[in-house]
């Protein structure tokens, strides 16, 4: 019996064609070029992809051999090529607008000549302002009078071409042979529209022209979800939970074409192992109309991102970075409002993605990062160490690491190379989770500190000061009866280190092991040093001080007395007698 199929025949040909185009832009570039020249319809291939798509092809198979799919484009494409490549912030990129009106015009020199004059008016009128001086020959004006350097085709409306500051001459001389073509080509066209556009191109007000050129080109691009700058900032506003439950339900309609160079995070063979939880929520629905419009909200999320980060992106690679990133702070979203709203039920994140736009979950799941940022900053600038001028590394390797995630402009999760990386964008609720309690021991030490009194001076060691050596070192002084200054600590010569050494293990382990003794004196001593009572101690910072003897026990539990080297430990202070 023959399967009966429900798809009609047009819905099977636009289904083979988009595993046509994923197919082909998943290839290298020069299998790509044979793939697209080798497709049955070519020109219904190309002209099929969404501009971002097109886009991500021309600069993986390069802008110069990519123009025979150039030629195969659509005007609305090269709309959207000349939108990204062709301004520098708001201000219109005289080199790079020539370039890709170079490779347009290589790519179908009819079309694209029909092109500007019909569909580009405005824009061509301003490029000829910023790169030609027109002279108006009088009828009764000898041509000979017209400076040598003027050239013309019709002997009355000559033109010199003006020069580009800090222009290299390689770029100089394309733009001089493209700008004199095309010229030719639009006289050629009609004469009359060649006339008007030089008078035009005479009264153009730049400052007037370039904003409103700006204005058209950010309505063309919002459409994508490139918005301007401080309107795609929006993105990073924080949301509460709560406040997004306020919101109510999403009333935009996100349809158009898919954009397979941002895919949503969806696997039909079922979730990969790290798979975050907006890939595995996607799992969950099987409608595809539901999906196709995630997949157009997702991909519009996506270039409001970029827009807000200011990033030309060109490869694939940096932005399959953006699309984690974005995936990423959704899955964090989820995971927050279940956790405010303590629902546990199978569909909850499913629903919740359809009922809500994904900017908002995602303002909400950033919010949970800007909120530790905000912490972190909020402390330092009241800190001890900040009043003390110590710098960052006092905080040793790692909590110096958080801090510089946490610091900077776009916090970040401190990775310390666990994924390859040093720094990744927050992936999970878990990130934030462990990041806060990182945070915690950070402001529990430097509370310590402050109610303990230290004052750190002008102490000079063999090696860095850090917030663990200075503690233990303060310490080691105390049980040694050190001086008398016990609010400063003062660097062991290896002698007394040695003795010191001696009190803190348990005698009957191998590797060392500090003795419940000897934590009980240590925490004897901070509580007496700093006021509080050993039960609120424990409670601020327990696992802290656990960490601190586990580094402690990690750095010498296997070194021999006989062996110790001040040049190979990092946890005391140490002077060369």
């Amino acid at each position: 019996m023959n399967q009966i199929t429900t798809q009609s025949p047009k819905e099977q040909r636009l289904q083979a064609l988009a595993q046509d185009r994923k197919r082909i832009l998943g290839l290298p570039p020069e299998k790509a070029l044979e793939a697209i020249a080798d497709h049955p319809y070519p020109v219904t291939l190309v002209q099929s992809m969404a501009e971002e798509d097109l886009y991500f092809l021309v600069h993986h198979i390069g802008p110069e051999d990519a123009v025979p799919v150039l030629a195969l484009a659509s005007n609305q494409q090269w709309d959207y090529l000349l939108d990204l490549e062709g301004w520098d912030r708001d201000q219109v990129s005289p080199l790079a607008t020539t370039e890709w009106l170079v490779r347009l015009l290589k790519a179908d020199a009819d079309r694209f000549t029909h092109w500007i004059i019909h569909e580009k008016q405005d824009e061509l009128a301003f490029y000829l302002f910023r790169n030609i001086e027109l002279h108006i020959r009088e009828y009764d004006q000898d041509p000979g009078e017209v400076a040598d350097d003027f050239f013309t085709e019709d002997q009355t409306y000559y033109m010199r071409l003006r020069p580009y500051p800090a222009l290299q001459e390689k770029g100089q001389e394309s733009r001089d042979l493209f700008v004199k073509d095309l010229l030719n080509r639009i006289a050629v066209y009609d004469y009359s529209r060649y006339r008007d556009f030089l008078l035009a191109s005479q009264s153009v007000i730049p400052s007037e022209t370039e904003e409103e050129l700006y204005r058209q080109r950010n309505v063309r691009l919002a459409e994508k979800g490139l918005l301007p700058f401080d309107e795609a900032v929006g993105v990073y506003q924080p949301l509460k939970p709560i406040e997004l439950h306020a919101r109510g339900r999403k009333t935009a309609a996100f349809d158009g074409r898919i954009v397979d160079a941002y895919p949503l995070p969806v696997d039909s063979q079922g979730p990969s192992e790290d798979a975050d939880l907006f890939s595995r929520t996607l799992l969950q629905i099987q409608d595809p109309h539901a999906l196709h419009r995630l997949q157009a909200e997702f991909a519009g999320l996506c270039n409001q991102v970029i827009a807000a980060d200011q990033k030309r992106i060109r490869e694939k690679a940096i932005l399959t970075q953006v699309v984690r990133k974005v995936g990423g702070y959704l899955s964090i979203g989820l995971e927050k409002v279940a956790a405010e709203s303590q629902t546990d039920t199978p569909y909850a994140n499913a629903n919740l993605i359809q009922y809500h736009l994904l900017a908002d979950i995602f303002r909400v799941g950033y919010g949970c990062a800007l909120a530790l940022k905000w912490r972190a900053e909020k402390w330092q600038r009241a800190s001890w160490y900040h009043h003390a001028g110590l710098p960052l590394s006092f905080w040793g390797e790692v909590f110096t690491g958080v801090l510089g995630g946490l610091l900077i402009k776009k916090p970040l999760y401190y990775d310390n190379y666990a994924t390859g990386v040093l720094y990744r964008e927050f992936a999970t609720l878990e990130d934030i989770e462990k990041t806060t309690a990182q945070l915690d021991r950070i402001i529990a030490f430097d509370d310590l500190f402050s109610l303990m009194g230290v004052e750190i001076g002008s102490v000079r060691g063999d090696g860095p000061l850090t917030y663990e050596n200075a503690l233990l070192t303060l310490w080691a002084n105390h049980s040694l009866n050190m001086g008398t200054a016990p609010n400063t600590p003062l660097p062991l010569r290896r002698d007394q280190f040695s003795r010191f050494f001696d009190e803190l293990w348990r005698p009957d382990i191998r590797p060392r092991r500090i003795s419940n003794t000897v934590r009980e004196i240590f925490l004897g001593w901070i509580a007496d040093r700093s006021g509080l009572t050993t039960y609120e101690i424990s409670e601020r910072m327990a696992s802290a001080l656990e960490q601190l003897f586990l580094n402690l026990e990690e750095e010498l539990g296997d070194v021999e007395r006989k062996d110790l080297d001040s040049r190979f430990i990092s946890l005391f202070l140490f002077t060369t007698p």
